[in-house]
């Protein structure tokens, strides 16, 4: 994908300003900012569903339009309600179908056959039958991304996929992402986990309505750079290769 002078956001209101960013074939990248910084507005941008008010933007070569079904596969957050809908996990990937299913919602056995075998490789083969409702965070996450990649998108796009979770259904999702990876799909997320990022991702983007750094986290992930988008003074320390990242204010100021 490509974004070049972007300007973006909802009923003429601009979200993204003066946004620059590419991303190649294959590439693995989060992208991080505080709340309302344009992350989730970012990746609707890419699915066609914000407003682009100036700017070129494409993905895959080919301009953005909402009527264009690009393959790409959309992760959104999942809301409290969502977690407890009436749905197996067989009948959510199925849904990431329904749009170009000819019988939907009577799906073909070939499309059954298909659904199936992605929730297989996922590791939910003994949970298919299953409501998400009664599944861990981590499982629940991994349905998602299965709805996602059953088109079989040349882009994932990810909101805050490690958003409440445990740590180790979090260690579990970056395992996935990674085998992904490795298959040659490319893979954008968002995320507010700054050491996540800092440990496990070769690329970072720090967004605050546009780019304000790209690279890789330990040449990003500076006190400059974090106080420019976060407003905040955070503390970094590194360890070799490792870096954790804290909020350098005390939450209580000494008598």
């Amino acid at each position: 994908m490509a974004a070049a002078g972007v300007d973006a956001g909802y009923g003429g209101r601009v979200v993204l300003s003066r946004l620059d960013l590419s991303v190649d074939r294959g590439e693995l990248l989060g992208v991080v900012g505080p709340s309302g910084s344009g992350k989730s507005t970012l990746l609707r941008l890419l699915t066609g569903a914000v407003g682009l008010y100036r700017g070129v933007l494409e993905v895959m070569g080919r301009p953005v339009e909402r009527s264009t079904p690009w393959s790409i596969g959309f992760v959104p957050q999942l809301a409290a309600g969502e977690r407890h809908f009436p749905l197996t996990v067989e009948q959510v990937v199925l849904l990431g179908l329904a749009a170009e299913s000819k019988r939907s919602p009577w799906f073909s056995r070939q499309e059954r056959r298909k659904a199936r075998a992605l929730i297989d490789r996922l590791g939910l083969g003994d949970h298919a039958r299953r409501r998400i409702g009664e599944l861990s965070g981590g499982q629940q996450q991994r349905a998602l991304l299965a709805r996602a990649m059953v088109r079989d998108p040349a882009l994932l796009l990810l909101d805050e996929p490690t958003s409440g979770v445990d740590l180790a259904s979090r260690a579990e999702v970056l395992r996935l992402l990674d085998d992904l990876n490795r298959d040659g799909l490319t893979i954008l997320l968002t995320t507010h986990d700054l050491n996540w990022v800092a440990a496990h991702l070769p690329r970072v983007v720090c967004l605050h309505g546009n780019v304000k750094a790209d690279g890789p986290p330990a040449e990003v992930l500076t006190p400059r750079v974090l106080a420019a988008t976060f407003e905040a003074d955070l503390r970094i320390v590194r360890d070799g290769d490792a870096v954790l990242l804290t909020d350098a204010s005390p939450l209580l100021v000494p008598r």
